[in-house]
């Protein structure tokens, strides 16, 4: 909880009012709506009963591997959405390029059809995405958002990420910008990421990044 409420004034100094919690769903760090739920409750009460002028709300990063066992879960209500709702999802794909599910773009069109957009977490540090690019195409194409880490664009995780972050925001307009905080050692914000999307991309693509964060946030709080 110390840690927790230090990374919440840290996101206060840097003007951000929300936070989305994204916690893992795989099957190393299984949390399910059930267990996110009350976490998040806690933290909020603690915030409260400290001073933070931060409100954290539900959510989990899925990953998948099976298109199949995702869809029956998702249908028997297991995992927690971004706030907790049914309008928008994280989806994250397997680091191993060979657990990429081959249907994944008729998952995201059966998603859309639930009314559910799905949003991709960190493209840019997927190898296999850059090297075969036709698979991003293809979940943009089926409806899909993409979510790139500040960190990223920082160049934290590495050149490759940094020049793909770039590449994915010039290419993608349907995208938002993401702190993918785990601790305050990899915690960069999100004021540095707009500032460096202004600087590369220009203010108007900053301003429509922050739009389609506020977009996103208007359909959660």
């Amino acid at each position: 909880m110390d840690e927790a409420l230090a990374m919440a004034r840290f996101c206060v100094r840097d003007g951000i009012t929300h936070v989305v919690a994204t916690p893992h769903c795989h099957r190393h760090c299984r949390l399910l709506r059930r267990d996110v739920l009350p976490h998040v409750a806690r933290l909020n009460e603690e915030l409260a009963r400290a001073g933070v002028p931060l409100f954290v709300l539900p959510g989990s990063e899925v990953q998948v591997t099976d298109s199949a066992a995702y869809r029956r879960e998702f249908e028997a209500g297991l995992y927690c959405h971004l706030g907790d709702g049914r309008t928008f999802t994280l989806l994250e794909f397997n680091w191993n390029g060979e657990l990429y599910p081959s249907d994944a773009p008729e998952l995201v069109a059966w998603l859309r059809l639930q009314g559910m957009t799905p949003i991709v977490a960190h493209p840019e540090r997927h190898r296999f995405f850059a090297d075969d690019p036709g698979r991003l195409r293809a979940l943009v194409a089926a409806g899909a958002w993409l979510q790139i880490t500040v960190d990223s664009l920082l160049g934290n995780h590495g050149r490759d990420p940094e020049a793909s972050g770039e590449e994915l925001l010039r290419a993608y307009p349907d995208a938002v910008l993401a702190t993918d905080a785990h601790n305050l050692r990899r915690c960069s914000g999100l004021s540095a990421g707009y500032t460096w999307v202004q600087q590369r991309l220009g203010v108007g693509r900053a301003e429509e990044l922050r739009g389609r964060a506020d977009q996103v946030l208007a359909t959660l709080a």
